[in-house]
């Protein structure tokens, strides 16, 4: 019998908090490690809700508008004139999706008799959430400020629930640099310090919190910002975090896009061959991000074949290659079944 979990990303399309965990318990429920919030309060824009939440704080003001048709096009900002960005003025709502969240999964939880269920939370990652909300020249000048905001709010969901949380932190910007590097990946991510910068991250988070790392190439209204060549950039950005990953903040899971957006999974093998390199240590799972609703089931599991036949060892976990939320509600429902189909897969 396989032991492969289904990992569902974060975002589901659902009125409620409720609707959202019921419906992926309900599809996969006996294969879950973590139940995400759904974030459905801003599951089918992600990040840009978070932005224009710090707008109307008064910590951002728009430099150059966008339309948000793609990620591209989008809104860039700069801090509020007159006034230094610091942590304190900005309040990312990861504690209030939370707090939220926590006696509904309890309530759940205990329902459904799965008492090794965790919360996850799902974090975009310091670097990611200001190359989004202010270009590459936010970086340098203002990811400090988004560094203690996110901190801030990983140290009060770990109060909050303990070692009932992980905190997913997600790298769609660190990915898709890599991505777009292809084959230069390894000097830009030494020149950038990508993944060293992601486990600086959670160096800095309570000991003992719990965490996953999501990579992700995009998503917006379910296009990708990039494909990869091959899974070497995954790869690579993996290995190193795991290298640099400090102790006392258990790593979990790696999750892997290995589709992107409306582009299915390679039904190439030679795609798949660098993950026969995947390093993650002891504890720590890949989830591979393939699961599509495009090609036929018979495909999607001969792409599984292809995916453990490269990594030498079977998946530890299978899911979509980013959340479900910029789908429609009968696609996510069939990709969360689709997850727990494959998932059983001799």
């Amino acid at each position: 019998m396989s032991v492969r979990t289904a990992h569902f990303v974060g975002s589901f399309p659902a009125e409620s908090t409720d609707a959202a965990m019921r419906a992926m318990l309900d599809g996969a429920g006996a294969r879950l490690l973590t139940l995400p919030t759904g974030e459905t309060r801003r599951y089918e824009w992600y990040i840009q809700p978070i932005i224009e939440e710090l707008v109307s704080q008064g910590a951002l003001e728009v430099k150059k508008i966008g339309t948000w048709r793609s990620s591209r096009d989008r809104t860039i900002h700069r801090a509020a004139r007159g006034a230094e960005l610091t942590g304190d003025m900005m309040r990312l709502g990861y504690l209030e999706e939370a707090t939220e969240a926590l006696p509904i999964f309890e309530r759940l939880r205990a329902a459904r008799g799965l008492p090794e269920l965790a919360l996850q939370v799902g974090m975009p990652t310091d670097f990611t959430l200001t190359f989004i909300a202010m270009g590459a020249s936010g970086i340098r000048s203002h990811r400090q400020a988004f560094s203690d905001a996110t901190l801030r709010d990983i140290a009060a969901v770990h109060d909050l629930a303990g070692d009932d949380v992980v905190v997913q932190l997600e790298a769609t910007a660190e990915m898709v640099l890599m991505a777009q590097a292809q084959p230069l990946q390894q000097p830009i991510n030494a020149a950038l310090g990508l993944g060293k910068g992601i486990a600086a991250l959670a160096a800095k988070a309570p000991a003992g919190t719990r965490f996953g790392v999501h990579m992700c190439l995009g998503s917006m209204r379910n296009k990708a910002r990039i494909t990869m060549r091959d899974a070497r950039p995954f790869v690579y950005l993996a290995n190193s975090i795991v290298r640099h990953w400090p102790s006392g903040r258990p790593l979990e899971y790696i999750h892997g896009p290995l589709a992107a957006g409306d582009i299915p999974p390679s039904t190439k093998p030679e795609f798949y061959a660098p993950l026969a390199g995947l390093s993650l240590g002891a504890g720590t799972r890949f989830f591979a991000g393939f699961v599509h609703e495009s090609p036929a089931l018979a495909a999607q599991i001969e792409t599984l074949r292809m995916i453990e036949k490269a990594l030498g060892r079977p998946v530890d976990g299978v899911a979509t290659a980013c959340g479900l939320g910029r789908r429609p509600r009968p696609i996510a429902d069939a990709l969360v079944a689709r997850s727990d189909t494959l998932a059983a897969t001799d």
